[in-house]
This record gives C-alpha cells, structure tokens and sequence, in this order.
C-alpha cells in the first residue's frame, strides 16, 4: 500500500489538473431582453440585501458583537458608498 502525493505547484490548477479548466462565460447580450433580466437581478439582490438587513437589525447587540459587528456597522454593510475603498483594493462585503 503505497500513496504518492501528488505534485503541486500552487500557481494554477491547471498545472495539477488538466481536467479542470477556465469557465468561459457567455457574451453579454444587449437588448430589451438582456437589460430586463438585468433589471430582475438587480432587484432580486437589492430584496436579498434587504433581508440579510432586517436579519442583521433583528439580533441583539451581544449577537452582533459576537461575529465582530456593532450597530453602525450594518447600514455600512449595504451602503456602497463605504464600500468604495475596499472595491479599490479587490474586496468587498
């Protein structure tokens, strides 16, 4: 019973994996049809953000403080204008 390890090289999975490839999405389509379903997926994640909201308002301060939060913290969650820095550094809430 012998188990090899494999040979890794942290830069890419395609160096380890040559079954997983790069998903290629699909061109962006402009039209009536694409700028409605943009519409439609803006608000379902507008209505997801809401929720996620009162969820967050919903719980007391000792739960908030307990994953790291205080009250001013949760409208900066949502808010993309407090969120600009962290979108110049490649992250985001």
């Amino acid at each position: 019973m012998a188990f090899d390890l494999p040979k890794l090289s942290y830069i890419d999975t395609r160096w380890e994996e040559p079954a997983v490839q790069i998903e290629v999405l699909p061109r962006r389509e402009h039209g009536f049809a694409s700028w409605i379903a943009g519409r439609v997926a803006a608000f379902r994640t507008w209505r997801a953000d809401m929720r996620s909201l009162a969820e967050l308002n919903s719980i007391s301060d000792r739960e908030l403080f307990d994953v790291g939060l205080n009250r001013g913290d949760v409208v900066r969650i949502f808010d993309d204008r407090f969120n600009e820095d962290l979108r110049g550094r490649g992250r985001s809430f």
